[in-house]
């Protein structure tokens, strides 16, 4: 099976696309419409522009979109799809969920509403694993930083508020660990792009979608987009990019070739990471699929009353310890419930929810028949 990918913000280049612009030209035309601007002066002449989220998106949406006809051209369509922030709106439209144009407006309007959204920035952290980043932020007591990229297993990337990054990065220099800050203008895929996903939520809800004809793997949930694509891509901008499970999950289906299609080589060496670090799992089931981050688990019967009310918890910026206190004893019956603690801080309060949860659902998922997934077997819709 070959699954094909697009990266995210960074992966542009001076002088990207401009072959493709030549061999697309009627495409490339009702784009520029759209937008408003010349894609071809943008990405040859415009470097300043190139750089700007506003631009930068628009830019990697096309140039992304006509590499997969030229791809699909030659060699054919895959058997699953994902990309990396924005490249999964080049994924789905590749999969026809999206109209070109539909998917190309979505993009303009998003790059537009997280450029406006100020005072953020983000860094990348080499070395530790995502729950190591977790504790040492949570040791540095560094509250209003988020997990926004699961890029590798040695790849993490921190939003925030500016002054926060910047102290991260400065205490993980004291640590001896690797963290640089990333040339962006927003802590995407953080709680603080919460506005910017609330608006964004709109335009999304007035734009028409249809079933994907190839499976594209969600970047919030990790499984393979269900009819729920609007609301996914709504917490998308607020959400971690879960980029380490979603190619377990590609592997996991069978995949054993990926093609990266972009200005630069991104996600090809993060991929290769993740391959040689990666054992079969059992598969997540319906349930688990859609834990934590997007949606309340979807769970009928036993627990199911408990898992929603601690997945309220857990999606509050502030929990309350007193609340998870009163929610605790319900889960005394569930083998391995943690014990109770009593966080001083609500990230700490957060990590002892998650914990619960992360028992708690399985357990539930347990005792109810799991429906089987055509994704997961490379069969399309």
């Amino acid at each position: 099976m070959k699954a094909v990918v697009f990266p995210g913000q960074g992966a542009q280049r001076k002088g990207m696309g401009v072959e493709l612009f030549e061999r697309y030209p009627r495409l490339v035309e009702h784009a520029d419409t759209v937008l408003g601007y010349s894609l071809h002066a943008l990405c040859t002449d415009g470097a300043d522009r190139l750089i700007d989220t506003r631009y930068t998106q628009p830019a990697l949406f096309v140039t992304g979109y006509l590499g997969y006809l030229d791809h699909t051209h030659r060699h054919g369509a895959p058997d699953m799809l994902a990309g990396h922030s924005v490249g999964e709106f080049v994924a789905l439209a590749a999969a026809g969920a999206l109209d070109f144009i539909d998917a190309l407006r979505l993009v303009d309007r998003r790059a537009r509403i997280m450029a406006a959204i100020r005072d953020g920035a983000m860094a990348a952290v080499i070395g530790p694993g995502r729950d190591e980043v977790e504790g040492l932020i949570a040791r540095l007591g560094l509250d209003g930083l988020d997990i926004a990229n699961e890029n590798s297993p040695t790849q993490t990337i921190v939003a925030g508020l500016s002054g926060e990054i910047d102290a991260f990065v400065e205490r993980c220099r004291e640590a001896g660990t690797r963290a640089v800050r990333l040339r962006v203008s927003g802590a995407f895929h953080s709680r603080h792009m919460r506005p910017a996903a609330a608006e964004f939520a709109q335009a999304l809800r007035e734009t028409p979608f249809q079933s994907p004809r190839i499976p594209v793997v969600a970047n919030v949930t990790a499984q393979p987009h269900d009819a729920q694509i609007a609301a996914t891509m709504a917490a998308h901008l607020c959400s971690p990019v879960r980029w380490t499970q979603s190619v377990h999950t590609m592997l996991e289906a069978g995949v054993s070739e990926f093609v990266e299609i972009g200005p630069a080589p991104v996600l090809g060496p993060m991929i290769d990471e993740i391959r040689a670090g990666w054992r079969p799992q059992r598969r997540a089931s319906a349930a688990e699929a859609h834990w934590p981050e997007f949606a309340p688990p979807p769970l009928a019967g036993t627990h199911a009353a408990l898992a929603a009310a601690l997945h309220r918890l857990y999606a509050d910026s502030a929990p309350c310890a007193a609340d998870w206190a009163t929610l605790w004893p319900r889960g005394l019956g569930v083998a391995g419930w943690p014990p109770l603690e009593l966080a001083a801080t609500a990230r700490g309060v957060r990590r002892q929810i998650r914990r619960a949860l992360e028992i708690l659902i399985p357990a539930a998922a347990s005792a109810q028949p799991a429906a089987p997934s055509s994704y997961l077997h490379g069969r399309h819709p």
